[in-house]
């Protein structure tokens, strides 16, 4: 990492994670702070480490995660100068996503990928709407099961088949689902034993992955998913949100016609 980083510790997480209480419903922020916390008191020895270019991280809140195994960079800060950021994420190769961040740190990012020596044609940024809905609606959702139909956690046995499906697959993301199903809540809907829709909760501690089996699409079992993980997130007192990357126009309606409100875009950017 060179000299210009330095960790985190993990007693130390929940100071960085509070910083970040008056943007709980924003992404990268105090929710995926949580996250991290979770996994790590879940398993001490989570391929995780938080990171920080900046002597005065326990005021400005700077930081950047990295999960080496999936080659992901969660990162944020509280400064409107953005160029301790910058100097963190270059104290990195290209070959990581910078995931899930603020629109404002766009430029903080982009400018990482260029220091790198890589051109705009050589990286891509793609964007989603963040959407959130307030706790108390998600506590009341409908989530009554269709007959034949029953509902679990998924297991390692079930990340093949949500990885083929998902339209965001890569070489690694298999890993990415794997490690999903490891350390988070996830949902799946089954019809006689076979896993038919299903919902993921991904590091930003938002609703992902959300997808049915092309036989079983249009009987409500995409918003039934979506229904059970939103209401487990209310029933745990954290953020309901979900990413809903730009274009998709039937999952931004069925988010819709739930309730949620978009309130902010967030990206991904990586190497192409």
């Amino acid at each position: 990492m060179g000299n210009k980083l330095k960790e985190i510790p993990f007693e130390k997480w929940p100071q960085l994670r509070d910083l970040y209480r008056h943007l709980i419903d924003s992404p990268s922020c105090y929710n995926t702070i949580q996250t991290f916390i979770d996994w790590y008191s879940l398993d001490p020895n989570v391929p995780l480490t938080i990171y920080t270019p900046s002597d005065e991280w326990d005021k400005d809140g700077t930081y950047i995660a990295h999960l080496p195994p999936l080659d992901y960079l969660y990162c944020n800060t509280l400064k409107d100068d953005l160029s301790d950021l910058v100097h963190g994420l270059n104290c990195f190769d290209n070959s990581n996503m910078v995931a899930g961040f603020q629109e404002r740190l766009l430029p903080a990012v982009e400018k990482h990928f260029l220091d790198s020596g890589l051109t705009r044609e050589q990286f891509l940024s793609v964007g989603a709407e963040w959407k959130t809905i307030s706790r108390e609606k998600a506590l009341n959702f409908n989530t009554v099961l269709p007959n034949n139909t029953t509902t679990k956690d998924l297991d390692k046995s079930h990340a093949e088949q949500i990885n083929d499906v998902w339209p965001h697959k890569s070489q690694d993301s298999l890993n990415y689902v794997k490690h999903l199903i490891k350390y988070n809540k996830s949902v799946g809907i089954f019809e006689d034993n076979n896993l038919v829709a299903w919902c993921l909760i991904e590091p930003l501690g938002s609703l992902s992955l959300l997808q049915v089996e092309e036989s079983h699409k249009r009987r409500g079992l995409g918003k039934l998913a979506a229904k059970l993980i939103s209401k487990y997130l209310a029933e745990n007192n954290a953020p309901v949100a979900a990413a809903v990357v730009f274009g998709n126009v039937a999952s931004r309606c069925m988010f819709q016609q739930l309730g949620f409100k978009a309130n902010e875009n967030v990206y991904w950017t990586f190497r192409v």
